[in-house]
């Protein structure tokens, strides 16, 4: 009897043990998500007012010159497939208009231009903001550039390098989808930081 009392006894100990384990662990983990609260905005999301911005970080290496040069880069080559993305999008509602109207297809697709415009928008593009950021207890430089020209006049450039001639209603419609990548991009981002709060 007495070692079925202790059994018992012992067991409730090593239950409570384990459950107080288990509830030590969320402490340890908002203790690592409270070490990435300070990243700036313009880190997590990049924005330009009627424009293309982008940012990225790489580990602090211990040279500025080389690690700003590297998160310049990574954050210009994010712009350039910013663009081509919107233009691929842009392509294809084209492309179901132009099917739904019986017009012939006239002049270069958009995405054959891209690259193009890509490189030209690109020489335009400056590093607006560089900083060390702390991410996960450890340095990084960060970088967020922005292209100098609007999100208009990249489509206007687009459009005209592309030989296209555009009613004033097609125009309307594929600029509000070259526009409109920002915003589901936004919203993706929004998505992924609610699931990892969650």
């Amino acid at each position: 009897m007495k070692n079925k009392t202790l059994g018992r006894l012992v067991l409730t100990i090593l239950s409570g043990s384990v459950l107080l384990g288990c509830t030590s662990q969320p402490d340890i983990q908002q203790a690592s998500l409270s070490q990435t609260e300070n990243i700036p905005d313009w880190v997590l999301n990049p924005i330009k007012e009627n424009g293309i911005a982008a940012s990225d970080c790489v580990t602090y290496g211990g040279n500025i010159s080389i690690d700003r040069k590297l998160a310049i880069a990574n954050a210009r080559a994010n712009i350039a497939q910013q663009i081509s993305s919107r233009v691929t999008a842009m392509d294809k509602t084209y492309a179901r208009r132009v099917d739904s109207q019986e017009v012939q297809n006239i002049g270069q697709s958009f995405e054959s231009v891209s690259k193009q415009i890509s490189n030209e928008e690109l020489r335009g593009a400056q590093a607006v903001k560089v900083d060390i950021v702390h991410i996960d207890g450890k340095k990084h430089l960060c970088a967020l550039v922005e292209l100098r020209n609007t999100t208009r006049d990249i489509f206007e450039h687009i459009v005209k390098s592309s030989e296209k001639k555009l009613s004033a209603m097609d125009d309307s419609v594929l600029y509000e989808e070259f526009k409109s990548y920002k915003a589901q991009e936004a919203l993706k981002l929004e998505i992924q930081n609610s699931s990892v709060d969650g």
